[in-house]
């Protein structure tokens, strides 16, 4: 039972740190996900990605903005259940869909 205990501990603590870790970063986040929005729609897949990459997430490690640089920004804007509900309406399963 302790030991188990102690393993429970190790975990939650990990977890904590990853929390904080996100907790850090959430404002460049935010801002990763505000300017793909503002600025990315009438561009085609291979572009958003150039912009995202290398002249936003570029543009926050220069200024010192901690983001995470492997963002999935479908995954940061909506949630499973939500996309679900879409494709349930007839809405495509694609990211540029979603």
């Amino acid at each position: 039972m302790i030991s188990s205990l102690t393993d429970e501990r190790d975990r939650w603590a990990k977890f904590a740190s990853e929390i904080g870790e996100q907790k850090r970063r959430l404002v460049g986040n935010c801002s990763l996900a505000t300017a793909f929005i503002s600025y990315c729609g009438p561009f085609n897949a291979e572009f958003r990605i150039i912009l995202q990459n290398e002249y936003f997430i570029g543009d926050m490690k220069k200024k010192g903005v901690p983001v995470t640089p492997t963002l999935e920004l479908t995954s940061f804007l909506v949630d499973d259940a939500t996309v679900g509900e879409w494709n349930i309406q007839g809405l495509p399963k694609d990211d540029l869909s979603i």
